[in-house]
């Protein structure tokens, strides 16, 4: 029978990977640590924080399923993010278990969209716009459900990256895969009488860009979320 492990033990795991973590980080404030490099050996951070290797390896690996830490057999652990792939777990989980829904998570994506927007306006960068205004046009021809599905996501990535906000831009990627989903869904139960003010809402918002119209593509933003409720 396996048993538990002391309370000390399971105190001392904690412990020690907030201690490599914070070190990285202390590492990383200091510019001795940057996106992509190879972290300190395991035997280095042993002799800096004064830990086991079994404690610097268990940390290591915590850190690795969080998304930050690559290791590379024979070559060492580097520093990474790819923390949204296990926010993007995370999220389908909660949604399985039923820890949140189909609303809460549109409620989510309208306010990014809507902070994403609101910078839009004021950057005006003309090439995520142009990518919108294809998107519209292909929307506009779209025969398949999954053209129209396709030419809708480009529109909506295009509208994050015109807002020029790296966090929210991460944040939506990591909501990708469960937003598919849900976008696979709305379209494929979209008659006519519906499509035709949803396209508009999209149109409306790209004019809004163009024009640097604030209040219309804030009223177009509201709308297209109402319909796809």
């Amino acid at each position: 029978m396996k048993t538990k492990p002391p309370a000390s033990e399971e105190k001392s795991t904690a412990r020690t990977y907030d201690l490599v973590l914070e070190y990285l980080k202390g590492q990383i404030l200091e510019g001795k640590l940057t996106l992509g490099a190879k972290l300190p050996s395991e035997r280095s951070l042993m002799a800096e924080l004064g830990l086991s290797r079994n404690s610097v390896r268990e940390a290591l690996r915590q850190l690795e399923n969080m998304g930050f830490v690559r290791s590379v057999h024979g070559q060492g652990s580097f520093l990474v993010n790819e923390a949204g792939q296990g926010f993007s777990s995370i999220l389908s989980m909660m949604l399985l278990l039923r820890q949140s829904d189909r609303e809460e998570f549109l409620a989510l994506r309208e306010s990014l969209e809507s902070a994403a927007y609101e910078r839009a306006v004021r950057l005006a960068r003309p090439q995520p716009i142009q990518k919108m205004e294809q998107a519209v046009q292909s929307m506009e021809r779209a025969q398949e459900p999954g053209q129209l599905e396709e030419a809708e996501r480009q529109f909506h990535r295009s509208l994050i990256e015109a807002g020029g906000n790296q966090l929210i831009a991460a944040i939506t990627e990591a909501l990708s895969s469960q937003g598919d989903l849900y976008r696979r869904e709305t379209l494929a139960q979209l008659d006519e009488a519906t499509r035709t003010p949803l396209l508009d809402t999209h149109r409306r918002i790209l004019k809004a860009l163009q024009t640097s119209d604030a209040p219309l593509g804030r009223a177009a933003l509201a709308e297209h979320f109402k319909l796809i409720q």
